[in-house]
């Protein structure tokens, strides 16, 4: 993915499965080895500052709005995370099993 392409994604409007607005994206996280985004965080409304980690796997770009595969409620319940820049492995193993991103392979 191009670097415009992870700018204009990073200045989304982020929805949720069911097409309720959540918020911007606030930032895009990459693989680290293939550098492709694989998760965003947004924020879910002016009280909630905190940023929510979201997997894009699943999800549709579609001209400024990231339609996300997940609820509002998947979402807030998912595991806090407190990487700035960077998950550690604990905070992307916690985030996986709460999304349900196991693939059938032993962690």
């Amino acid at each position: 993915m191009a670097q415009a392409e992870i700018t204009k994604l990073q200045s989304a409007t982020a929805w949720d499965s069911k097409g309720k607005k959540l918020g911007d994206v606030n930032d895009v996280h990459l693989e680290k080895e293939s550098g492709i985004p694989a998760w965003v965080t947004v924020s879910l409304g002016l009280l909630n500052s905190r940023k929510h980690y979201v997997p894009l796997a699943n999800s549709r770009f579609e001209g400024d709005d990231l339609h996300l595969a997940w609820t509002k409620k998947e979402i807030s319940d998912a595991p806090s995370a407190n990487s700035s820049v960077e998950l550690s492995p604990e905070e992307e193993t916690a985030l996986i099993d709460h999304y349900g991103l196991r693939d059938g392979a032993e962690a």
